[in-house]
């Protein structure tokens, strides 16, 4: 059988090919998708946009493969260069997977605030979505994490274990946004094995807003807002008694319920919980500065997700309208200013607003390129817009594509 590189194919003969591989007709995936027959042939002839996650997510199921192979990813580079981060996830891989075996570590293992420094520049480096150098950094890392929690004093041991849950984030950070769904899932379980060690009460709580995006690849929408539920019940005393900790988390957990919502397609229970979460924030009042546990729950994010979770729900106008009152400040994390251009992009798009979103999309791969280019709806946002081409934007839409490694 000749290789056939699914990078190289378009979303439309993918789609093809894993219908014609499960052995059924246009009319019988159309039935499993609750779509038209001329929409599924729309859609392998490429007439037709799978411009939504959550229909990648449900075309991907019935066809009983996972969304990574219908979008091609993860969208690996053609030299080292752009292929800085993926060719790093062998090693992130390896030291994930031997979590619990004897340190390799073959140096002297540094003082407990050198290693916090050190975390704290991954968490620095997420943050800014330096993918690149963050998978660079990631892996000596938590070799020598894992090596302090077995050599350093039964004093500073549960400390070691706090900063090795830092590391294992920083690695989910990697393989989540560059497409490695799987390593993902490992990493999150990571995340809970030393949260819990490091004595953490709320790391099962940290693990559940985690394991609920997981779930999404799937449509498992009821699994991950049952997930998000269970959390928010195991923490209601302290958010009851205004513990920040317990506010910053119950809003980051209903932030994330409210997308799964919509990607479910129900508004009403979206919106509760995007109004949900905004409560918390107010309560928050002004400790909402602090970061707990990098949720960034503020209102900026507030304000953000309001925007994303219109777009969720494919509604363009709402998007726009939402996204005119949102005020981005200077200090808030990259990936939260990439995402909401991002999703701005796509409701200009919808809207018909093309100029507007090819400005959406370059601001958005300014402010988070790798995140940008290795998402997919940004993809398809960009191969939207160069079929679509107009001369106004002609240059600009072909060097995006370009930097995407689409043209």
């Amino acid at each position: 059988m000749a290789y056939l590189d699914p990078a190289a194919e378009s979303v439309g003969t993918r789609v093809r090919r894993a219908r014609k591989r499960a052995g059924i007709t246009q009319a019988e995936l159309a039935r499993r998708v609750g779509r038209a027959q001329s929409w599924v042939s729309g859609v392998e002839n490429d007439s037709l946009p799978l411009d939504s996650i959550a229909l990648i997510n449900v075309l991907a199921r019935a066809l009983r493969m996972h969304p990574n192979e219908l979008t091609a990813r993860p969208y690996r580079g053609d030299n080292p260069s752009q292929d800085r981060g993926h060719s790093a996830i062998p090693e992130i891989r390896r030291q994930l997977e031997r979590y619990d075996l004897d340190p390799e570590w073959t140096g002297a293992v540094r003082l407990l605030p050198e290693l916090r420094a050190a975390t704290e520049r991954l968490m620095w480096l997420r943050r800014e979505t330096r993918y690149a150098e963050l998978a660079d950094e990631t892996p000596s890392l938590i070799a020598e994490l894992q090596a302090a929690t077995h050599l350093c004093p039964a004093s500073d041991r549960s400390a070691a274990f706090g900063l090795l849950a830092i590391a294992y984030r920083a690695a989910d950070a990697v393989a989540y946004n560059l497409g490695y769904a799987d390593l993902s899932v490992i990493a999150t379980s990571r995340i809970r094995w030393a949260g819990e060690r490091a004595g953490d009460v709320y790391h099962e709580v940290l693990f559940a807003y985690l394991r609920s995006r997981n779930l999404w690849a799937s449509t498992s929408w009821n699994d991950a807002l049952a997930v998000l539920d269970t959390a928010c019940a195991n923490i209601e005393d302290e958010y009851t008694a205004g513990h920040p900790e317990a506010l910053a988390l119950w809003g980051g957990l209903q932030l994330r319920a409210a997308i799964t919502a919509a990607r479910k397609n129900d508004a009403e229970e979206a919106w509760s919980r995007h109004r949900l979460a905004a409560e918390a924030v107010t309560r928050l009042g002004s400790r909402q500065r602090t970061n707990y546990y990098e949720l960034s729950t503020n209102q900026p994010n507030i304000d953000i997700h309001g925007v994303a979770i219109a777009v969720e729900l494919g509604d363009g106008p709402q998007a726009v309208k939402r996204a005119q009152a949102v005020h981005l400040p200077k200090d808030l994390q990259a990936s939260r200013v990439g995402y909401h251009h991002l999703d701005h992009a796509r409701g200009l798009l919808w809207c018909g607003k093309r100029d507007d979103a090819l400005a959406a999309l370059e601001r958005a791969e300014k402010s988070a390129p790798m995140l940008i280019r290795n998402h997919p709806m940004a993809q398809q946002a960009v191969r939207t817009l160069l079929d679509l081409e107009r001369y106004s934007y002609r240059e600009r839409i072909r060097r995006l594509g370009v930097r995407m490694h689409i043209l």
